[in-house]
């Protein structure tokens, strides 16, 4: 059995701690970061390291459980029904790879505030999962060593404005996903144990819009697995201790792709200007101030729960 993890505001002060049930039990020797943590696990877990005094959750402010400096890399498309929504073949090639910037996390209750000029803000929720070591040179991933290289898993939501995503002559997926506050993360982080593992593939997946189930999937619809991806990762760029892999969206988000035979049109007679006015011409079915998105993904069995989130659309404020 793993560990529930949890970062919160206790005056002007941030905290570590372990969340049992309701409470949480703060660390005595406090990590200087997600990465320490990781890092030295027995130490900041041993029990002589609790304080026996519980807080209650609901009297403190739950943070993103991360630390900065922190890269956050994002898989698209790596459900066979998301991809179908976006008029792609069911397994279409290619393991789709973009980034968020750190600036867009918010805690797991946090407003979502509307980026400027967005009209079409939309969901993707979605498992996160924890870099346990330093990955610097092309590396060989598999279902057997996954747990030498994942420290645990988080619940995220990858928020997406639209038509923000497509308003330049180019797509600007990392410009747009960067927005302050897309990037809900928590309540908590799942320090897997070993024998966790065998979850990893049967998580059920769930977002609402307003008490409305929008999105309902498993874990094991994905496409490009964690190892798989991370080896492919290692071929290319670095990942170190406490990074974030964000492994993609299953169907039942707003945005709708056309035909193959439209999109083809599309593609040759549309400037992006008039791409992002049909997108706003739907504005309507995107969400609005005020709405409130609530995720959650946990085990059928109870045995890994990554909790709720609940966020509410807030107006641009700046």
């Amino acid at each position: 059995m793993g560990h529930y993890i949890i970062k919160f505001k206790q005056g002007n002060t941030s905290l570590w701690g372990i969340k049992q049930g309701e409470t949480v039990l703060p660390f005595i020797e406090q990590p200087s970061s997600l990465q320490k943590l990781i890092e030295n696990q027995s130490r900041f877990l041993a029990k002589n390291n609790l304080n026996t005094e519980e807080i209650q959750i609901n009297k403190v402010e739950v943070l993103a459980p991360v630390s900065s400096p922190i890269r956050i890399v994002c898989q698209g498309l790596n459900y066979a029904s998301h991809r179908i929504e976006s008029s792609l073949k069911e397994n279409s090639n290619g393991n789709v790879l973009f980034a968020k910037d750190e600036s867009s996390i918010l805690g797991a209750n946090g407003s979502i505030m509307r980026p400027k000029d967005c009209e079409c803000l939309d969901y993707e929720v979605e498992l996160g999962l924890m870099i346990k070591k330093d990955i610097i040179k092309p590396t060989i991933i598999s279902e057997d060593n996954l747990h030498e290289y994942i420290a645990g898993l988080v619940l995220a939501n990858d928020m997406s404005p639209r038509d923000l995503q497509y308003k330049d002559d180019y797509a600007q997926w990392y410009k747009a996903k960067s927005c302050r506050t897309m990037l809900p993360l928590g309540p908590v982080l799942y320090l897997l144990e070993k024998e966790d593992f065998q979850h990893l593939y049967n998580l059920n997946i769930k977002l609402w819009v307003n008490d409305e189930l929008r999105q309902n999937a498993s874990t094991n619809q994905m496409i490009f697995k964690p190892s798989e991806t991370l080896s492919e990762i290692s071929t290319f760029m670095n990942l170190n201790v406490g990074d974030l892999l964000l492994t993609g969206t299953p169907g039942g988000v707003v945005v709708k792709a056309p035909s193959k035979f439209i999109q083809g049109i599309a593609t040759w007679l549309l400037s992006n200007e008039k791409k992002v006015a049909a997108f706003r011409k739907k504005k309507n079915d995107y969400l609005k101030d005020g709405d409130v998105i609530k995720t959650h993904i946990s085990s059928p069995n109870g045995a890994i729960d990554l909790g709720f989130q609940s966020n509410t659309i807030i107006p641009y404020q700046f």
